[in-house]
């Protein structure tokens, strides 16, 4: 995905910080051996937030060993062991990763995206679809229906967001299965709306210099980022934090069986702190750095 779904490190318990931290190896090391070395590379803070939320809305059971890493083979470090629930996530992230480059080189041409969903992502993929077909059909209508509305330059923002809000949501009621509710639902669209609407603000500079499609450009003479921020913050500021209420509202209404300290701590500080950086930001703020 992208990225901008992390936790608040500063105000985070080291406990919870240490079980955010097995989720995010665990979720890696499942990756690969579900999907080979090289897809470990597409491990990313979104989806580890995705893997945690799951497993605490299910409470589907997990354990924690010491393992090496491939990265530091002699410095252990806690992993969550794989568990059915995230052989399913690390399937997702497969699904996810191919559409989302395809989406790139669509948008950018970009024959380094093309050449790694070609030789890596695309055969991962199929097997991926194989095992999952209605996520992936899911993943696949919400994708092309947000590539034909950017094509056509929608001026509707809301519908643009509501394309990637769904399959977030849709994705939460398949793999939360009888534990899936309706606020889970709710709370997990609008965590898809502001995803694609921190992600187009922060990439407004590189999208006006491509002239490619972005919600905040429309109808928008791009000069600079100064006058970007003074010309569309304001909007940019509206727009996430009434995602952000929304996403509080309905976890508020959210049970969860474990690992509430870790999905508290993101949700109501992370996403709040990212939503500043990305206001006030001077650099990228999408997320790609290993914890």
């Amino acid at each position: 995905m992208f990225g901008y779904v992390i936790p608040d490190k500063p105000n985070m318990f080291v406990k919870d910080f240490t079980l955010y931290r097995a989720f995010y190896c665990g979720l890696c090391k499942c990756i690969g051996k579900r999907c080979g070395q090289l897809m470990r590379l597409t491990t990313n803070y979104d989806m580890t937030f995705f893997s945690v939320f799951l497993h605490a809305l299910t409470g589907e059971k997990t354990e924690i060993k010491n393992e090496g890493c491939i990265l530091n083979p002699v410095r252990k470090k806690s992993v969550i062991k794989p568990t059915p629930l995230m052989l399913g996530i690390a399937d997702v992230n497969t699904i996810l990763a191919h559409y989302k480059a395809a989406d790139d080189v669509n948008d950018d041409k970009s024959a380094g995206k093309k050449a790694a969903d070609a030789l890596v992502i695309k055969r991962h993929f199929k097997k991926a679809r194989k095992r999952n077909p209605e996520i992936a059909e899911i993943v696949r209508t919400g994708y092309e229906e947000l590539g034909r509305l950017e094509s056509e330059r929608c001026e509707n923002e809301d519908l643009i967001a509501h394309q990637f809000a769904t399959i977030l949501k849709e994705l939460t009621r398949i793999l939360a299965k009888e534990d899936y509710s309706e606020a889970a639902g709710n709370m997990m669209y609008n965590l898809g709306r502001w995803v694609y609407f921190a992600d187009a603000y922060d990439d407004a500079d590189e999208d006006a210099k491509k002239k490619e499609f972005n919600v905040f450009l429309t109808g928008y003479e791009y000069k600079d980022r100064a006058s970007f921020v003074r010309d569309k913050g304001e909007d940019a500021a509206f727009i996430l934090n009434c995602c952000l209420k929304e996403i509080n509202n309905s976890f508020d209404n959210v049970k969860l069986k474990a690992y509430e300290g870790v999905v508290t701590n993101v949700v109501w500080y992370g996403l709040k702190e990212q939503t500043d950086r990305i206001l006030r930001r001077t650099d990228k703020c999408k997320q790609k750095i290993r914890i």
